[in-house]
């Protein structure tokens, strides 16, 4: 089992318990089930199939540190069950700052789950990788998300754009 260097806070609401967690190696099905399916295509700015090869390779270097990677991955569970991911990309150490990314799959969302993860990335940011700003690119036409970031004051400074500062 990976050596986990740092895990963040449960949050219990409503007996539910929404954790984050890093990748694991048992992941790889459900992770390819969401990076390949054409329907979580339809918002997302990536919409290259990747291959089982390549997500292994991901999975095992997903622990590293934020710098080296520039991106950290979480998986976002309910009960141990994992229900989506949340991930911290386009990391810049001069800045300060990464970009966001989130996805619930469809039998979990409209439950306020992604507003937890979310919250519980915006802690893990601030506080433990001091982290100035975060951003989001939202394709407009995604209602969900718009209205997820804006629940968080996102601030839209361009048309995809949303940035929130520390």
């Amino acid at each position: 089992m990976k050596l986990i260097w740092y895990i963040l806070e449960n949050l219990n609401v409503k007996n539910h318990q929404i954790s984050l967690r890093l990748l694991e190696d048992n992941d790889l099905e459900f992770l390819y089930s969401i990076e390949n399916n054409p329907v979580n295509k339809k918002y997302g700015s990536d919409t290259t199939y990747l291959s089982k090869k390549i997500l292994k390779a991901y999975i095992k270097n997903s622990g590293a540190d934020l710098s080296i990677y520039g991106q950290k991955r979480f998986v976002i569970t309910l009960n141990n069950i994992s229900i989506g991911l949340i991930d911290l990309f386009d990391y810049n150490q001069f800045n300060r700052s990464a970009y966001v990314g989130i996805i619930i799959i469809n039998e979990f969302q409209n439950n306020n789950y992604g507003s937890i993860a979310l919250e519980l990335l915006i802690s893990y940011s601030w506080d433990k990788l001091d982290l100035l700003s975060l951003y989001a690119n939202i394709n407009p036409k995604n209602n969900s998300s718009v209205s997820l970031f804006n629940k968080f004051y996102f601030k839209k400074i361009k048309d995809t754009l949303y940035k929130l500062d520390k």
